[in-house]
């Protein structure tokens, strides 16, 4: 139950950051922030890095059909009871599935009632090699918990019998 409160919280912070972001004014941005990071408000219609933006209906079917399951063995495994040596692969597998609920739901809640997905953290500015691809990157808090939690969720995979 802890980690459907995990998920839950997830959704919560990454719509009120949103909100604020979106309350505000565009003159304000973009604003550096500690450590080299700058806030932005960036509205993405589409895939990570605007992929289909054209297509926003398809994008939010697709996110949809992949939110649907996810759900589902998500809640499945909350319930699960953990024993033996496993407890440990499944105390991991259920912090990435609720990072995964959490940063999903959050970001299918913008397609669905704003149209588009708020993004509103840019990365620092490198130079070097890679660096410009980097460089136009808008993320949000869901995003860095969907990618954090997919990394947990293929750890469990690896430690984990069918």
């Amino acid at each position: 139950m802890i980690y459907l409160l995990f998920a839950l919280c997830i959704f919560g912070l990454d719509l009120f950051i949103k909100k604020q972001i979106e309350a505000q004014d565009e003159a304000v941005f973009p604003i550096r922030l500690t450590g080299g990071f700058i806030l932005k408000r960036h509205h993405n219609y589409g895939f990570a890095l605007n992929r289909l933006d054209r297509h926003p209906k398809l994008v939010r079917l697709v996110c949809f059909l992949i939110f649907f399951p996810l759900c589902l063995w998500s809640l499945r495994l909350f319930f699960k009871k953990s024993r033996g040596r496993t407890a440990a692969a499944q105390a991991v597998g259920k912090l990435g599935f609720s990072f995964l609920l959490g940063g999903a739901a959050s970001n299918l809640y913008d397609r669905f009632f704003r149209g588009y997905v708020v993004d509103y953290l840019a990365l620092p500015k490198r130079e070097g090699k890679g660096a410009k691809k980097i460089r136009n990157i808008i993320f949000n808090i869901a995003d860095f918990f969907i990618f954090i939690g997919g990394i947990l969720t293929a750890v469990y995979g690896l430690f984990t019998e069918y």
